[in-house]
């Protein structure tokens, strides 16, 4: 938008204006807002009424760039009457609103439709409306223009002729645009968003030409002063409603206008002509106490803000038909979203049938038709659904699939039945029925159905918004009965191809579950051993280590844990594994330092069958060791790698594993399975001291992550102990056991050198000897468990402190 010239065109424009009047007020006054404020506010404008840079346009251009003139003369009447009153800041004044006038005109004359039988007919295309409009403003802008730039020649003009012409100019505009927006309403009622369009565009200047006239009469400000800003308004209204990306969002913001409208303008104004009543230098009204005006005006003030509060319920009046049908609608899509097919079909259509005319004299229920088989559904009073045999003209389909939002209108069919003569069957066969609307219900190969609404007693023609509504019921219903549709068509086939169809679908069904269950139950185990690691993840160490892991583990690339003695490496592995995108997929668990590397193939084998997994038998090796565990490896029907296959490999103690293992480790393993290792040192160190290939290291790059140790997790460690406790109660004595306060300060004053293990090891021996449900000192030690705090640095002594009072509070908050 800042790259285009016509921006910069209309910004200078509007700045020049402003400067103007900062000039005439000497530098002083709303002058200096307008000239820094109103570029920056155009700028806005400008973006707005942009073409969007993704997604259909149906937009002209032309209307969109009459609106940002529109715009533009808005801002510069703004800048005009932001200085003081002068000849030449009332001819640039007069000129936006000429300006804005003609261009609203013109967005006006290129209103587009949506296409379907419809076309717009060229009358509304006309610019007579701007060029008629122009006149007034040019008897408007030239007389104070010729004053101001040769007051010699215009000495003998009355003053108040630039007063009569600006006033006459902004009614006469002002007359022109409501008469063109009424042309253009009765030419295009029935164009869909057209006529949603115009008609917003219609009372919102009505609405702005009433509410100017007011504020005139009741001496608000002068008329000349007051008009042309109510023309630029209206004109800023219908540029607003020309090119606003929907429609129905249009008629939605008239109707909270017009009912804001309708509750805060009469208190409004009787607070301003309460105020312009009153005595000069008097504070209250004539033969009224001095707080009379101040009352008024408060009074006014409380009940524009009640009518703001009720403005949403009376905007509901004013919609289309009462709002019944829109309320209809959603009620119908709310019922379609039953899972069962045909109890969603009968509460939509049972909604749908409330807001009719059902039951009257000659009008029918609403009903939808299917395709295939040709059928005929309604729903009765009772709510229960009736099906009979019904065929939809192959005609009416192929019109309402290119009408917009799929949707064909009884009057949009009416008014082109003269020049379209096909048009007049299905006219007659929709009027013996009582169908107004007739909505496509597609599915993903196409129309399966016709959803048809009765036209009833209703006399004007649907709206966009209630068209909306109704297509996003047909596309609900398309979506319920897709299946039953497709079930329906297929009744004329041959026997055996239906059976063929049925057998394949159940088995894509059964594979899918199974695919499910495998997902779910890999995911229940993988959660199930990441819990250590999120039990009591409450510190900064815990935290930025699981966030860390999370990341490295959405990125998809192999990760290195560096653990401490003690860590169960096997938890934070798994949160690894839960946050990658192969987190649906199995988590293979590696020991590389247990004693037979066969275990983990015979347990992988028989789990899928093979016949390695039978019970003594081994796969061929060689003698020594690390030929059997490499041929382990390189097995298809044995190898770690391929029970990992889609998920993720977590290998423990990986320095342990054969330098030949681990080289194929890091050459073989492939795409689609992650790779996790859990190491007591950095890679680089393993390398340099022999423990680990350079293969391998190579794989692994450099995104390591320190595991945190529990002297680093002092915020961690009461919820790390009573987790291990409630455990271990339950499953010695069937409820879980507590931990008294001063049980709890050792705990977190002790060091814990061998982390989770040596804790656990701790508090299951306190549980054995423990008489109670309470574990606390006398436990402690019974089995010889004393907190043997860290020793104290120099360096760290500051730390240490700090770490220390931070476990005090976690006591004492426990």
């Amino acid at each position: 938008m800042l790259r285009r010239r016509s921006f910069w065109i209309a910004a200078a424009a509007v700045a020049y204006t402003a400067f103007a009047a900062l000039r005439a007020s000497g530098g002083h006054g709303p002058a200096w807002l307008a000239l820094l404020g109103l570029p920056a506010l155009l700028a806005l404008g400008f973006r707005w009424v942009e073409r969007p840079p993704r997604g259909e346009d149906r937009i002209e251009p032309a209307a969109r760039s009459a609106a940002a003139v529109c715009l533009t003369g808005a801002a510069m009447l703004a800048a005009a009457r932001s200085g003081p009153t002068g000849l030449a800041l009332i001819a640039l004044g007069n000129l936006g609103a000429a300006m804005a006038a003609m261009a609203a005109l013109v967005g006006l004359a290129r209103v587009a439709g949506l296409g379907g039988l419809l076309e717009a007919p060229p009358s509304t295309r006309r610019l007579d409306a701007a060029a008629f409009a122009s006149l007034f403003w040019t008897v408007a802008v030239a007389l104070p223009a010729v004053s101001a730039v040769a007051p010699a020649r215009a000495a003998d003009l009355d003053p108040l002729l630039v007063h009569y012409a600006t006033s006459a100019a902004s009614l006469g505009s002002l007359t022109v645009m409501l008469v063109a927006l009424a042309r253009v309403r009765i030419a295009r009622r029935l164009e869909l968003g057209v006529a949603d369009r115009v008609e917003a565009a219609l009372l919102l200047s009505a609405t702005a030409l009433a509410v100017g006239l007011a504020a005139a009469f009741v001496g608000v400000a002068s008329p000349e002063a007051i008009l042309p800003v109510t023309s630029a308004v209206a004109a800023a209204c219908v540029a607003f409603c020309t090119v606003a990306a929907d429609a129905a969002q249009v008629s939605r913001a008239l109707r909270l206008t017009l009912a804001l409208a309708t509750l805060a303008t009469p208190p409004a104004l009787l607070a301003v002509y309460a105020v312009h009543e009153a005595p000069r230098g008097d504070l209250g009204l004539r033969g009224a106490p001095q707080s009379s005006i101040g009352v008024a005006v408060f009074s006014a003030c409380a009940i524009c803000a009640l009518a703001g509060l009720l403005s949403p319920a009376l905007a509901r009046r004013f919609a289309p038909e009462g709002a019944r049908w829109l309320g209809a609608f959603d009620a119908a899509t709310r019922a379609a979203m039953n899972p069962e097919p045909e109890a969603a079909l009968e509460t939509a259509l049972a909604a749908l049938r409330e807001a009719s005319d059902a039951g009257a004299a000659g009008h029918a229920p609403p009903a939808l038709y299917l395709l295939s088989p040709p059928e005929r559904v309604t729903v009765d009073r009772a709510g229960y659904a009736h099906t009979e045999p019904a065929q939809v003209p192959a005609r009416l389909i192929e019109l309402a699939q290119v009408e917009p939002e799929r949707v064909l209108r009884v009057e949009a069919a009416e008014a082109v039945q003269v020049r379209r003569p096909e048009v007049r069957p299905l006219l007659a066969w929709l009027a013996e029925r009582d169908i107004g609307v007739v909505a496509l219900v597609n599915d993903a190969e196409g129309p399966i159905g016709a959803l048809a609404i009765p036209r009833g007693r209703r006399a004007s023609p649907m709206t966009l918004e209630e068209v909306s509504g109704l297509r996003a019921v047909a596309d609900r219903l398309g979506a319920v009965i897709a299946v039953s549709a497709m079930l329906s068509g297929s009744r004329g086939r041959e026997v055996a191809a239906r059976r063929e169809v049925e057998e394949r679908a159940r088995e894509v069904s059964r594979l899918e579950r199974a695919l499910a269950q495998s997902a779910g139950r890999f995911r229940a185990i993988a959660g199930l051993l990441a819990r250590p690691a999120r039990a009591a993840a409450y510190s900064p160490a815990a935290r930025a280590a699981i966030e860390q892991l999370e990341r490295l583990g959405a990125a998809g690339a192999p990760v290195t844990l560096l653990t401490a003695p003690g860590i169960d490496a096997v938890a934070w592995g798994a949160v690894v594994h839960l946050s990658s995108a192969r987190s649906e997929g199995p988590l293979a668990i590696v020991d590389g330092a247990a004693p037979a590397p066969e275990a983990f193939a015979q347990a992988f084998a028989q789990a899928r069958g093979g016949a390695s997994g039978r019970e003594g038998e081994a796969p061929a090796a060689g003698s020594d060791e690390t030929p059997r565990a490499l041929a382990l490896w390189r097995d298809p029907d044995s190898s770690p790698i391929e029970a990992a296959r889609g998920g993720t490999l977590l290998v423990l103690d990986a320095q342990a594993l054969s330098a030949e293992v681990q080289s194929y480790l890091g050459a073989a393993l492939p795409d689609d399975v992650g790779l996790v290792v859990a190491v007591p040192q950095t890679v680089d160190a393993l390398v340099a001291t022999g423990q680990m290939s350079e293969r391998l290291a190579d794989r692994l790059g450099d995104r390591a992550v320190a595991l945190p140790s529990l002297s680093s997790r002092a915020e961690d460690l009461r919820a790390l102990a009573l987790d291990h406790l409630a455990r271990i109660g339950v499953r010695l004595r069937g409820r879980p056991f507590g931990l008294n306060l001063r049980a709890l300060q050792a705990v977190l004053d002790h060091p814990w050198p061998g982390n989770d293990a040596e804790m656990g090891a701790v508090l299951l021996r306190a549980a054995l000897v423990a008489e109670g449900d309470v574990i606390g000192e006398k436990e402690l030690a019974a089995i010889g468990f004393t907190p043997q705090p860290a020793p104290f640095e120099p360096a760290d002594g500051a730390r240490s402190e700090a770490r220390r009072a931070r476990r005090r509070r976690a006591g004492k908050a426990g």
